[in-house]
């Protein structure tokens, strides 16, 4: 009888040490956090529904006690004023990209500089969650911006829309390309097409008006814009995915929650990131295809391995430069592109070019 009485109190004890942190994070106080994000509402960007997904993950953990009120479409500041919002605490989140502050987060965009990089977002996911968590100037930089990072999820891989079909490099010499960021560009002048930097929101008019001839983005931002309805035809060159959607949080705000509540929105921020690599992102680029199938001319071309190697050794070692310019700044650049490449080569991806390498 004593024995019986000794194990069923020792389940109890186990349940109750299971149920003290929800417990715990349903009677914390209310607290509402204020998010600010440049890009659109969930309904058509890939980004905000991360950001919800995530969201409803917390507010379900902690029993309804932390909420949140969206500032859709930079309603708050310009891209580049985001990381300033959450340093100085004029919100108390923002969902956004490192790259539209380099001189403040020089590592956070080191994913855009390999040109045929992993294109299978969980892969990707994975490989810069370990490095984030190996290397500790990600968190050092975040700190010292007052912040801390939840996630860092993946956008749709990199595409090519364009008005007349194209099927192999030839054909794209002297093209006139939309692009945006610091590499892309060089990576197409390898093979002869004239990089235009636009944004997004003017790439439907260049289009109809002749003034380029076709359009790199990620797919859903691709979508977002309507481009199809002026380049029907897409050729996907397998380029590279990237974790370009960043949510930062206050650190003065984080630090005042919980120490269970702190947890859950950590360890959400990580189910995120695997959520959205794997369920999230797939769903999405099957809707953005789906939809894009039905426009008029429509087709679809993929790059040959051979024509995708070709185009790499014609590129410039752009992830050796990064590491050379963080590398000045008292980085380990060197170690986080070998790295990556490491990792991401364990993870099944294959890499055409073997990049970092110093002459």
């Amino acid at each position: 009888m004593k024995k019986r009485f000794l194990l069923v109190s020792c389940v109890i004890l186990v349940l109750a040490a299971f149920a003290i942190p929800a417990f715990a994070a349903a009677k914390a106080k209310p607290v509402e956090i204020k998010v600010a994000t440049p890009y659109p509402p969930p309904e058509t960007s890939l980004a905000s529904k991360h950001l919800v997904t995530w969201q409803k993950m917390v507010t379900d953990q902690t029993g309804g006690a932390v909420t949140f009120k969206n500032y859709y479409g930079g309603a708050l500041g310009k891209p580049a004023e985001h990381l300033s919002l959450v340093k100085t605490g004029a919100v108390d989140m923002v969902v956004t990209y490192g790259w539209y502050t380099p001189k403040d987060l020089p590592l956070e965009d080191y994913d855009y500089t390999f040109p045929f990089g992993p294109t299978d977002p969980l892969i990707l996911t994975k490989a810069m969650r370990q490095i984030y968590e190996e290397f500790p100037q990600f968190k050092k930089d975040f700190e010292r911006n007052n912040a801390v990072k939840i996630f860092q999820s993946p956008g749709i891989t990199e595409v090519f829309l364009t008005k007349n079909k194209i099927t192999s490099l030839d054909q794209v010499k002297g093209k006139k390309c939309k692009v945006i960021g610091r590499y892309f560009g060089r990576w197409l002048e390898a093979v002869g097409i004239s990089p235009v930097a636009a944004p997004g929101t003017e790439v439907y008019t260049m289009l109809q008006t002749g003034v380029i001839d076709m359009a790199m983005d990620t797919a859903d931002l691709l979508y977002a814009f309507k481009i199809i309805e002026q380049a029907p035809n897409v050729l996907h060159p397998e380029l590279l995915t990237t974790n370009w959607i960043g949510c930062w949080m206050n650190l003065n705000t984080f630090k005042k929650l919980p120490a269970d509540v702190q947890k859950i929105v950590i360890d959400a921020g990580k189910k995120l990131e695997i959520v959205a690599a794997s369920e999230i992102n797939p769903a999405w680029e099957k809707m953005i295809f789906d939809n894009w199938k039905k426009t008029p001319g429509y087709s679809f071309t993929k790059m040959s391995d051979a024509e995708r190697k070709k185009w790499a050794d014609a590129c410039p070692d752009t992830p050796a430069e990064w590491a050379a310019e963080v590398n000045k700044m008292g980085y380990p650049g060197d170690q986080i592109i070998k790295r990556f490449q490491e990792l991401t080569a364990q993870m099944g991806h294959k890499w055409v070019r073997n990049w970092g390498v110093k002459q």
